[in-house]
């Protein structure tokens, strides 16, 4: 059953073809033999989800089922609060936490009909493009063995991508979604700032949340079922019709499109022969569909030396808030050594702050008037294939900090913009491993992607491949 697509099974569901006890059973027992060696789930909702499914199952039979993912597992990122059911956001802080209500885009989902099959792995409070913490230990995509399925979506990138269950939520604040999508051959989607519910303010303004798919339709689904800005979003985009991305997903581009083609961060980061040969494929893609992909001078991008400073002055800060509010003096010696690292390197002053904003206030404004330029554009997704959790990690303080901007530093101009980027997997190395490519587009331009996106994808037929595990 896990053969078929997301979209797929909700047409054997609706058709009675299969049940969503059948479809649920079959992905806890998938969970159940194989996730230890990859680390997807922190918390397997075994007795909730068939409660759940079954609930589903009786609703359908009664007719009252009308929810766009009736039925449906669903894999949870346990970064984000979801009521009645275990909320670690990776720390053992928070092990046993229970949150009351449901954070925005949770209740959407929860609302439109979907059995909540688990709580997926993530960072500590989410900082870094690795998966890893105290609770649960190291995830890695199920390409490679020991290579990391980056982060912090990476539980849920693993979990979609080994067949564990069909499509799961993430979150995205410097390339949370694009980057584990990247290393685990999928589609991963950052809408907009303010398109979907869950866009925030301050530091967390830079994520939004969206799916980890292996189709664009499925994303399509997903990012319609999530619903639109809520009502305490900060940031909201023009009102569009519910069925927006499903639509897009639907169509194509009514006329050839101009595509700019960026292949260097602006900066001493070399990038692996392998992530510019995705970028030569997709290119070549984009070209079979009748676009016109043209070379974007570096010096049109905003400095990759300026950004990292500021960034990591925004992270110490706001790390150090979540420590300093949400974490009791005696227990922060259970945090991990890199939580630690930022939390107590907070010596941002008020100016540096102030400063460090103004910095990513003007690259925003750059990479937005690059994008203003084309219609679209395209970059790898990550500087090098993936590589072992140790590469990144370093030491857990200035030099993981660095490893992990060098390997993503590609994706976090659209997190600073707010603007729209999807992964698409389009290459596959010598070595078997996974190789994504960033397609990206002006703010709101997020029916486009999806469009040309499905478009790329009849040509790439991504979605036939698959690791090992998947058939085991």
């Amino acid at each position: 059953m896990h053969a078929l697509t997301a979209s797929e099974q909700l047409d054997a569901l609706r058709s009675g073809e299969v049940s969503s006890r059948e479809l649920t059973a079959h992905y806890l027992d998938r969970i159940d033999r194989h996730d230890a060696d990859l680390g997807a789930f922190i918390t397997v909702l075994h007795e909730h989800a068939m409660t759940a499914a079954a609930a589903a199952d009786e609703a359908r039979a009664r007719g009252d089922d009308n929810g766009l993912l009736h039925g449906l597992p669903l894999a949870l990122k346990d970064m984000h609060a979801s009521a009645g059911l275990r909320t670690t956001f990776g720390c053992k802080v928070y092990s046993d936490l229970v949150p009351d209500v449901d954070a925005p885009a949770i209740g959407n989902l929860r609302a439109a009909g979907v059995v909540v099959i688990g709580k997926t792995n993530v960072p500590e409070f989410g900082p870094t493009c690795y998966t890893d913490n105290d609770l649960r230990g190291p995830t890695v995509t199920p390409y490679g063995k020991g290579l990391s399925s980056s982060g912090s979506s990476g539980g849920s990138a693993t979990a979609v991508a080994a067949g564990l269950v069909g499509i799961a939520h993430g979150s995205d604040g410097l390339g949370s979604i694009r980057t584990p999508a990247a290393t685990c051959g999928l589609v991963g989607f950052k809408p907009s700032r303010g398109r979907v519910a869950g866009s925030g303010a301050g530091y967390v303004a830079f994520a939004v949340e969206g799916p980890l798919a292996r189709t664009v339709g499925d994303a399509a689904l997903f990012l319609d079922a999530m619903g639109g800005p809520a009502s305490s979003d900060i940031w909201r985009a023009p009102s569009a019709p519910p069925d927006a991305f499903c639509a897009a997903a639907r169509r194509r581009p009514e006329r050839a499109l101009r595509i700019g083609r960026i292949s260097t961060p602006r900066s001493d980061v070399d990038v692996h022969p392998d992530c510019l040969a995705g970028l030569d494929r997709a290119a070549q893609l984009l070209t079979d569909c009748g676009h016109e992909v043209v070379d974007v001078p570096a010096e049109l991008l905003p400095s990759f030396d300026d950004v990292r400073p500021a960034v990591h002055a925004i992270l110490t800060t706001s790390i150090g808030l979540i420590v300093e509010q949400l974490v009791p003096a005696d227990q922060r010696h259970l945090l991990m050594p890199y939580t630690r690292w930022l939390a107590e390197s907070d010596a941002v002053s008020g100016l540096q702050l102030s400063l460090a904003q103004g910095t990513l206030a003007r690259a925003a404004a750059q990479y937005a008037e690059l994008l203003r330029s084309f219609d679209l554009v395209i970059s790898p997704t990550t500087t090098a294939p993936p590589v072992p959790i140790a590469d990144l990690r370093c030491d857990d303080g200035p030099e993981s900090l660095e490893a992990m901007a060098r390997w993503s530093a590609f994706t976090p101009a659209a997190n600073i913009a707010g603007t729209p980027a999807v992964n698409l997997p389009v290459h596959v190395s010598d070595a078997g491993l996974p190789i994504g490519v960033q397609l990206s587009g002006p703010a709101f331009s997020d029916e486009l992607l999806v469009s040309v996106a499905a478009q790329v994808e009849e040509h790439a037929q991504w979605h036939e491949v698959h690791p090992t595990v998947w058939n085991d």
